[in-house]
């Protein structure tokens, strides 16, 4: 009897074996990862402050003479980060002093070899209203624009004192 008992207990465990490990419950879920990445600029400015003095002299004389000075170049430094198109415009306050100077007498050239626009690249006035100085159709990291600032004088109008102008320059993401 014995024997027919684990023969019995055997034969139901070959049959039920299947549906023991068939009656497993399995639930599958999914999980969706979603990442949005907008437009995103950073201007950073080396050396933003510069000054110069026209000493009495020879030097102040020439400068008249030609009708300009020339601050160091490389000052400031512009360092661009982009993940999108972009453009760098400048504009300026215009010149607080002894003498109401035109704001077109401050110029500014980009030295950078990459994307200068609108003529940038040799000296141009600039003005109250942002004007485009740079720009390309996709992202920079760390694209560097070394600018020069160039003042120009009039031996009639310039009488002596400090004079000083601000200029905000402005980077710009364009959505695409």
């Amino acid at each position: 009897m014995r024997k027919i008992a684990c023969i019995l207990i055997f034969a139901i465990l070959a049959v039920s074996i299947p549906y023991i490990i068939y009656a497993q419950d399995v639930d599958k879920q999914s999980s969706t990862v979603t990442l949005t990445i907008l437009p995103a600029c950073k201007l950073t400015i080396s050396d933003q402050d510069v000054s110069k003095e026209i000493q009495m002299g020879e030097e102040s004389r020439g400068s008249l003479e030609q009708g300009f000075i020339e601050f160091p170049s490389n000052k400031p430094t512009l360092a661009l980060d982009s993940n999108s198109s972009w453009k760098l415009s400048a504009r300026s306050t215009g010149f607080t002093g002894p003498y109401d100077k035109p704001t077109g007498d401050l110029m500014l050239k980009d030295l950078s070899s990459s994307h200068v626009t609108n003529s940038f690249n040799t000296y141009k006035s600039l003005s109250g209203i942002d004007q485009e100085i740079a720009s390309y159709n996709k992202g920079v990291r760390s694209e560097t624009h070394p600018v020069q600032y160039k003042v120009l004088l009039d031996w009639a109008r310039d009488v002596p004192g400090t004079y000083s102008a601000t200029v905000t320059y402005t980077l710009t993401t364009n959505a695409s």
